[in-house]
């Protein structure tokens, strides 16, 4: 019996299945390594204390907790989900991997040119924090779309709200703290939220809906 196959007709490449293996083994490590920063960093998405407490830890301890891979990986078998194909997953990993390099690179970039290198990093964890909350989410989310008995368009819209709601919800909360941080310009943050943000997203939709 082929136990992929059987589990939905529409995504029975083995791929898929070794890519939900991967990042479930993934998480398990990650969980079972870091399991306070794990706790404290889906907190951090709703409270500024947890927020602040995270980016303390974060900054004095030698061993990160990456998440940012997951959101990778489940972002890009999303993507991949209406045109089933090994190359769009791999072509989207690679282009949704330079994106949050670039970006990252760029705001400690400037971070160093400003000479406010703890308020970027501020910034860097804020934007960052939307994909490293949002990947857990959404693997489990992705997995019920591929394999779940919920029908697979209504799942696919209800994925689509979520992951423009939780965005809108990082747009506000970078917004907020730039309006009640006087260090940080509030003409940087529309800046960055535009080229960074709003332009690349606009992009992934017209290319993929």
């Amino acid at each position: 019996m082929d136990l992929i196959a059987n589990l939905n007709p529409t995504s029975s490449a083995q791929w898929v299945f070794l890519s939900f293996l991967v990042i479930l083994t993934y998480i398990t490590i990650l969980k079972f390594n870091f399991s306070h920063q794990f706790t404290l960093i889906l907190k951090s998405s709703y409270s500024k204390k947890f927020s602040n407490q995270y980016l303390r830890d974060e900054t004095n301890s030698k061993h990160k907790l990456h998440l940012i891979p997951v959101f990778i990986l489940s972002f890009s078998l999303f993507l991949s989900f209406q045109d089933l194909s090994l190359i769009l997953f791999i072509k989207s990993i690679f282009w949704i991997s330079l994106y949050l390099v670039i970006k990252y690179f760029i705001l400690l970039f400037l971070g160093k040119i400003f000479e406010k290198t703890y308020l970027y990093e501020e910034i860097i964890f804020q934007s960052f924090l939307y994909e490293k909350v949002v990947g857990v989410i959404l693997f489990p989310l992705t997995i019920f779309l591929f394999y779940g008995s919920i029908q697979a368009d209504f799942m696919f819209k209800f994925i689509t709200i979520f992951l423009s709601l939780s965005l809108l919800y990082k747009w506000l909360r970078i917004l907020y703290l730039s309006f009640f941080n006087s260090s940080l310009s509030k003409a940087h943050i529309i800046i960055y939220l535009c080229t960074f943000e709003i332009i690349p997203i606009m992009i992934i939709t017209k290319n993929f809906c």
